[in-house]
């Protein structure tokens, strides 16, 4: 480590534990063995590790609990995200604060109004419309989960104590073209997430260019932009394009709870799936692979995601510089199965 300052990574890795029981030793706060807290005093030593006591001094006010915001609970994706951080969290000995918005700007504002009022020790915002940095006191550590890029730079630009994580979604539009593309799809549909959603644009944007690289174009009048993400708005969205005169042999859906709604759309109006309209969905959620056909999907990682974003989040309490600018994209993979695949019915 010579040159280098050690950071709290460093201390738990060569201690043989978490980032988590790191932070529990240093703030003398939630569970661990003595043997365990002799082998993380020992690291601290062997590197002459210090914690910015800067930070430490700014966070003694302030209560043990880390403020998670999320637009909408009831979705796989989040409330497994959600499960991930309360995991770790609670490991490191901190409790979580939980809000809902429902997409709804006026609440994410008021979330935050709420988790300033409570004086956590950091905030996790997934899917952020508004910027939390409003609220809060420049020194109390934000992870964004998904956020649009120019979010992130004007939490950096400000000089935030602030980290990301994120799906790779731009690989997400990527994957979902090729598999529709690869399975004979010429003219192609896409249900997007809601509109002006930093997520939806990634995804889209990256499918379109797929298509271009292709050869093909996304006609813009099979494009839908719905108010929510669930199994209704995707068939209401799927009424909407049978009964356009643009015909269409294959579906993004950039939710698999949209994909599900398409497919029984499809269904109720005589068409079979793949073999008249391919359809892709996002998230692999549990019920993808029920569906009539089972849906191919692009998976996510929220587990992988909550781990990132609270190793980031402590490392960030305990005063580590290098944590603070960080954004760490999450892989997402292909699950393909029948509602894509002609030959697989």
């Amino acid at each position: 480590m010579a040159g280098k300052r050690a950071t709290v990574r460093d201390i738990a890795r060569e201690a043989g534990v978490s980032v988590a029981t790191v932070s529990r030793v240093i703030n003398q706060n939630g569970r661990f063995s003595k043997a365990t807290e002799q082998r993380v005093r020992a690291a601290i030593k062997k590197f002459d590790y210090r914690p910015n006591q800067m930070a430490k001094g700014l966070r003694q006010d302030r209560t043990s609990a880390i403020g998670v915001v999320v637009p909408n609970i009831s979705n796989e994706f989040f409330s497994t995200l959600i499960l991930s951080l309360q995991e770790r969290f609670f490991e490191a000995g901190y409790s979580l604060s939980i809000y809902n918005t429902n997409h709804c700007a006026q609440m994410e504002r008021a979330s935050h109004a709420q988790l300033a009022a409570q004086r956590v020790s950091g905030v996790v915002c997934s899917n952020p419309t508004v910027d939390v940095r409003g609220a809060l006191d420049s020194s109390v550590p934000v992870v964004l989960i998904d956020a649009a890029p120019e979010s992130q730079r004007a939490a950096l630009e400000r000089g935030s104590v602030c980290a990301f994580v994120c799906s790779d979604n731009r690989e997400s539009g990527r994957l979902a073209a090729d598999e529709l593309i690869s399975g004979g799809c010429r003219s192609l549909a896409l249900v997007s997430a809601t509109r002006h959603d930093p997520v939806g644009t990634r995804r889209t944007e990256s499918f379109e260019t797929e298509l271009g690289r292709r050869g093909l174009a996304l006609d813009p009048r099979l494009v839908i932009c719905p108010k929510a993400t669930g199994f209704d708005e995707g068939y209401a969205a799927t009424e909407r394009l049978l009964a356009g005169d643009i015909p269409f042999d294959g579906m993004f859906c950039q939710t698999d709870r949209l994909a599900m709604g398409a497919l029984e759309a499809l269904r109720d109006h005589g068409l079979h799936v793949p073999e008249d309209v391919a359809v892709v969905g996002h998230d692999d959620i549990l019920i993808a692979r029920f569906g009539r056909p089972p849906l191919t999907t692009v998976r996510q990682n929220p587990l992988l995601m909550g781990e990132r974003a609270a190793s980031l989040m402590l490392a960030m309490i305990a005063g580590e510089e290098g944590a603070c600018g960080l954004c760490e994209t999450v892989p997402v993979e292909l699950v393909p199965r029948a509602s894509s695949r002609r030959s697989c019915c």
